[in-house]
Order: C-alpha cells, then structure tokens, then sequence
C-alpha cells in the first residue's frame, strides 16, 4: 500500500481512520478544522490519501508539471475519475483532522498557472506523471525510528 499524499501537517484525529489500501483510491482527511471539519467540494482530494501501487500506475503518479502551490490534489481526483475509479472515503467523523499551523514553503506561492492545467488533465496525464518523471538520486538516509519511547498513555476514563 502506497500513502504518496501523506502530509506531515495533519494529525488524525480518530484512531478509526485506518492507513491502509482500499479497493478505490482513499481519500483519508475529509474533515479538517481548517475548513470547519466539512468537505469544502466534492471533488476534493488533497490532504492525506492512500493507494495500492496498481491503482496509482494506473493513473500515471503525481503530474510533474505542477509548480508552486496549487491544482495537483485536483489533478489527481481528475486522474483518479478518468481512469474508471471512484474514490473511497470514511465518514466525516472518522475522516477528522488537525491541521498544524505552518509557514508555506519559500518558492512555494500560488501558482496562477496551475488552475487552467485541470483543463488538460486527460490529454497531458498519459504523459506527464511517473512515465516522465527524471531525477537523480543524492543520497540515500535510512533512519531507525523508536516509536515507543514517544507514546503517552491516555488515562483511564
């Protein structure tokens, strides 16, 4: 199972919310304080969300032509829909987030070109995604985490 949406300003709010592949793409965060704990649009899917590796080759990955801040969670919904998929969800109880306060990214401002690129997502998503992506690998870190050592017990209610 594959979670490439995973943001790492959100926290889960109902241990109910399962990280784990379904048999549609999972869109995971459906309610965050940001927006009220509601879906501000149905077509939403940005934030945190699953797939198993089959389902995100089908859609081609994440597009690469998206730079700045802006259009790629709505990229993918559209990926997702043209591809003959539906997107899965839990309820809006389950689907809780708390969205910690952070500084956008330098170099990470709205990109006014990112909107219209929605327009040609199921002309450009055959050839924009993983098949196109070029990168050069850096370095490579693993790190070995104690997970334990960092967990509260709650008390007894």
């Amino acid at each position: 199972c594959h979670q490439p949406g995973w943001r790492r300003n959100l926290v889960p709010l109902d241990d109910r919310n399962i990280y784990k592949c379904f048999d549609n793409p999972r869109h995971l965060s459906v309610a965050m304080d940001k927006f009220n704990f509601h879906l501000p649009y149905d077509t939403l899917f940005g934030g945190v969300s699953s797939f198993f590796k089959n389902q995100f080759l089908k859609i081609n990955g994440f597009p690469n032509t998206y730079w700045g801040w802006g259009g790629e969670d709505d990229d993918i919904y559209n990926r997702i829909v043209f591809r003959g998929m539906s997107i899965s969800r839990p309820d809006s109880e389950t689907g809780r987030y708390k969205m910690i306060k952070h500084n956008r990214d330098l170099h990470n401002e709205a990109n006014p070109k990112n909107p219209d690129k929605l327009r040609h997502t199921q002309r450009s998503m055959d050839k924009d995604g993983i098949n196109s992506l070029k990168y050069t690998a850096v370095g490579v870190r693993f790190m070995l985490a104690d997970c334990d050592k960092y967990i509260t017990p709650l008390p007894a209610v």
